[in-house]
């Protein structure tokens, strides 16, 4: 048994007969946990846990069932895509135009004439049914007096009311590194807007994860009320939440304050990288009375980002030409990807950051970009030593065994995802299919000894960090089977890039990610065994129960679990 935590007192609660997935040093199994207050007291045989129990110890049989540390997202824009899903539609969950349209139709019935519709992200012409995405003049019909706004993964689509809106004609040039669709015959304009152009649209927002003054921080107090719920039920009790600005913060610190929250949440800060000049850049961050890691075990700062490097799918930096050239390639028969930053600005804003003390959290999606992105860390490092900062390598989509040793040397956290369960036929149709196949080849990282924590990255609410594990274990897709399975992890590994290593990328190991006595209570009691159940079903497990600081903050409908 472990030692108990917390003196002598009897727990609150004992969770016995079950089947308990330590996630520590040595993967330890064990039958019981006994929590005081927000804390594992202790962890053991049913003997040893049953025995601390006192005369107000809530005592629980689970009945066999398995038990994981809460799981944590490692990259998760929570804010933003629940207030996305929550006010607009949510477009990832069509599969057709008609389902688009009719989603419009209904949601310019509820809201009236004149008011904004907007959606998520997640979806694209490849994932739906009729292979194309909704033309300018469907949009028109669906809504023909509302702006429409919706974001698919090769810009943001717009209707014709969203062209008036927004003051942009045929005769708008199309902005540095921006494109406007355009009939290729007519020149009328089609309503797709890519890259920086998106910026031409009023009201919605000029940032990579767009919607800055979108929502009050009212609204988005409410929308994470509302995605809070949805994500204890997919078992995440922590997430990282990058690129929040002022009042994004401010509504994180309202559910604080107000002891609403019921996910943890580290925040990253945003910073116009792109757009300031490093002088102006470097002041800003050093105007800041604090640094990270700055906070408690609900809501802490966490660092700076992201710092984009390249693109998303249609602008990552590549060292090979694209199979298909996106609309923000331009026709450029060798277009690679589109470079955010100059590596000599890249190198002198990292090398600035490391003097002030800030953590960068560096977006590198491409082979290329992650080239760029560790010359900028090297330099950095022979200014001030990284070691032990924890600096993080976002993406890394195309990391190359060539980036493995350098990230190992400086300490280097990567935050990979699962993309490809959803959206592999973007990748393949852009980069090609025998590339797509190398898409997070977590395996090489980890078996090197680097520490790799999973996230999502995902427009969905909730995003299902089962679906991921599932992609990592078998690399599964949602429709087209297994891609680069030698990139495949075990069972321990995935679980441990949601649980322990999201947990230590935040500099937060010793509160949270393992079931151990002294840490946070985040537990999550699942429908079925991780260890055995068939590795294709792995994406269907659900949490029964899902606690955060002991208290349960999700209970499955027919749970059966006599839980406080």
């Amino acid at each position: 048994m472990t030692t108990p935590h917390g003196g002598a007192p009897g727990p609150d609660l004992i969770l016995h007969s079950g089947q308990l997935l330590a996630v520590d040093a040595g993967f330890t199994r064990a039958a019981a946990v006994a929590i005081r207050g927000d804390r594992i007291q202790a962890v053991g045989s049913n003997e040893e846990i049953t025995a601390l129990a006192g005369p107000r110890t809530a005592v629980v049989d689970l009945g066999g069932a398995t038990v994981i540390p809460g799981l944590n997202d490692s990259h998760y824009h929570f804010l933003n895509r629940a207030g996305r899903a929550y006010y607009g539609i949510q477009l990832d969950r069509c599969e057709s135009v008609r389902q688009i349209l009719d989603a419009l139709a209904a949601k310019a019935k509820e809201l009236g004439e004149h008011q904004l519709i907007f959606s998520n992200a997640g979806n694209a012409a490849e994932l739906l049914d009729d292979g194309r995405t909704p033309t300018l003049a469907e949009l028109d019909s669906a809504c023909p007096r509302n702006p429409v706004l919706l974001t698919f993964e090769d810009g943001k689509h717009v209707n014709t009311a969203m062209l008036s809106r927004s003051g942009v004609t045929r005769d708008t040039p199309c902005p540095p590194g921006g494109r406007i669709g355009r009939h290729p015959v007519t020149g009328e304009l089609t309503g797709v807007f890519a890259g920086t152009a998106d910026r031409l649209l009023t009201g919605v927002g000029s940032t990579a994860t767009g919607d800055v003054g979108a929502f009050s921080t009212d609204q988005l107090v409410e929308s994470a009320r509302w995605g809070q719920r949805l994500l204890g039920s997919v078992g995440v009790t922590s997430i990282r939440n990058p690129a929040l600005h002022p009042t994004e913060m401010a509504a994180y610190q309202h559910l604080w304050q107000n002891a609403e929250l019921t996910v943890r949440v580290a925040m990253d800060l945003n910073l116009d990288h792109a757009g300031l000049p490093v002088d102006a850049a470097l002041e800003q961050l050093a105007g800041w009375g604090v640094r990270q890691p700055f906070g408690d075990e609900w809501l802490r700062l966490n660092g700076v980002s992201e710092l984009w490097i390249d693109q998303s799918t249609d602008g990552m930096l590549i060292s090979w030409p694209y199979r298909e050239i996106p609309p923000v390639g331009e026709g450029r028969a060798d277009y690679r990807g589109i470079q955010r930053l100059p590596a000599e600005q890249l190198t002198e804003l990292l090398v600035g950051m490391a003097r002030l003390g800030w953590r960068p959290l560096v977006h590198a999606g491409g082979d290329v970009a992650v080239d760029l992105a560790l010359d900028a860390f090297e330099a950095a490092d022979r200014a001030v030593p990284l070691r032990g900062r924890r600096w993080v390598l976002d993406h890394a989509h195309y990391g190359r065994p060539r980036h493995i040793e350098r990230a190992k040397r400086l300490g280097v956290v990567v935050a990979m995802q699962y993309h490809p369960y959803m959206y592999y036929p973007i990748f393949a149709f852009y980069h090609g299919a025998e590339a797509a196949t190398d898409l997070f080849p977590a395996r090489q990282w980890l078996d090197a000894g680097l520490v790799v924590a999973g996230g999502s990255d995902y427009s969905r609410v909730p995003a299902n960090p089962f679906e991921g594990i599932g992609f990592w274990v078998t690399r599964r897709t949602r429709k087209w089977g297994a891609v680069g399975v030698s990139h495949a992890v075990t069972r321990e590994q995935a679980l441990r890039m949601v649980t322990v290593n999201a947990a230590y990328l935040t500099f937060e190991e010793h509160l949270k990610g393992s079931i151990e006595a002294g840490k946070l209570a985040d537990l999550v009691i699942l429908s079925d065994d991780y260890l055995t159940v068939p590795a294709p079903e792995i994406g269907a497990l659900t949490p029964l129960a899902t606690l955060v600081g002991g208290r349960v903050v999700h209970r499955a409908p027919g749970c059966g679990l006599e839980l406080p």
